[in-house]
């Protein structure tokens, strides 16, 4: 699927983590998958990440679910903004808009958070850390777009909420179901809901920080040396000072560590596996069945399909499936990678053509579940 009156190319060369970009009628005659009453259930359970905001007195004022079914009878009639995190984890249907933007490295993909607000509803002004396609589910939200933020820019924290204490519009947007407006980090954006039954599906991508790459990498690295292997000295001198950290020393303790850290191989299966990452991956895990029993209900007709959030790489060597690395012979690239372009919750024929003791670790890891349907 593709967004209309959009050329990805030119998006990517000219627009990307650069400029905000308004897209009108990207996906025409969208029909949103949920309603508010949709979202209000899932923020009611214990296991999904959901808040409510409120402006008033020129503040806004943050609530944390999960909530009750009786806390949104007690709402305000105007400005409050209820969120709900990943629901394309719990919901198919949401899922599908993901393949709206698979110009975009899936292995970036976040989630997609979804907003309903009533008339004047909104989070206040603030910036992000990571890109952000806004996609206008139903009603109608007014974008003001700001400059680019740095960590200069005075933030307030009330209740938790970083926003900008100074905030000018630079652009301003109003968007209608179908249309799409894009952010990149840092740009400072708010936006207000304007009239009821305002949804708004935000479709994130991951960027780590630097420091958590290197720290990362770093953790996986030692996670694998011996704890024999101590620092040994560089040839010493007897007249030098006893206190003296010498740029011999430095040299040396910097080759011990570039030793370690230039590892082409070793460096691209931590970064898929990092990528691909889910919090709570031991949640997920399924190793209830044999591989006997689990070839047994295949052979009897059970359906595979990609787990609701799944993640999913490949490169040369690994297909890189929620957090872990499967190797996998040359001969199946094309199998791999035909996988990879499967969006989650559908059923899984290419599977099939992958080894059974690859099929059999993707369901114990919870990246292939049982086709339950049920649930249509």
């Amino acid at each position: 699927m593709a967004l209309q009156n959009f050329d990805p190319q030119t998006f990517l060369d000219q627009v990307w983590q650069r400029n905000a970009l308004l897209i009108k009628n990207a996906i025409p005659n969208y029909d949103c998958p949920l309603d508010g009453n949709d979202l209000a259930g899932l923020a009611c359970e214990d296991d999904v990440d959901s808040r409510i905001i409120f402006e008033k007195d020129g503040g806004w004022e943050l609530r944390n679910g999960p909530f009750k079914e009786d806390d949104f009878g007690t709402l305000p009639e105007s400005k409050w903004t209820l969120l709900v995190q990943s629901v394309d984890h719990y919901l198919p249907e949401l899922a599908e808009l993901l393949a709206h933007f698979r110009f975009i490295p899936r292995w970036r993909t976040e989630d997609v958070m979804v907003s309903y607000a009533c008339d004047g509803g909104n989070v206040g002004p603030h910036y992000d850390q990571y890109d952000v396609f806004l996609v206008q589910g139903s009603g109608r939200r007014r974008w003001k777009i700001g400059g680019h933020c740095t960590p200069s820019n005075a933030l307030s924290n009330t209740s938790g909420l970083r926003l900008l204490k100074d905030f000018s519009a630079e652009q301003e947007y109003l968007l209608e179901a179908g249309d799409v407006l894009y952010v990149p980090p840092g740009v400072a954006h708010w936006g207000v809901a304007e009239g009821d039954d305002c949804i708004t599906l935000s479709v994130g991508f991951r960027a780590p920080s630097e420091a958590a790459l290197l720290s990362d990498f770093s953790d996986d690295i030692a996670s694998y040396l011996d704890e024999s292997l101590r620092y040994q000295d560089p040839q010493l001198s007897a007249d030098a000072h006893p206190a003296e950290i010498s740029a011999q020393v430095h040299q040396h303790v910097k080759s011990l560590i570039q030793r370690h850290i230039d590892n082409d191989q070793h460096l691209a299966r931590w970064f898929g596996e990092m990528m691909t990452r889910i919090p709570d991956q031991e949640s997920m895990v399924d190793d209830s069945l044999s591989p006997e029993a689990f070839l047994l209900e295949l052979a009897e007709g059970a359906v595979l399909q990609l787990r609701l959030g799944a993640r999913l790489a490949f490169d040369d060597q690994y297909l890189f499936a929620d957090g872990l690395a499967f190797p996998y012979p040359a001969e199946q690239r094309g199998d791999v990678r035909a996988l990879c372009e499967i969006e989650c919750g559908v059923t899984i024929d290419t599977a099939h053509r992958l080894s059974p003791d690859m099929i059999y670790a993707l369901f114990c890891n919870g990246t292939l579940c049982f086709y339950d349907d049920t649930q249509d």
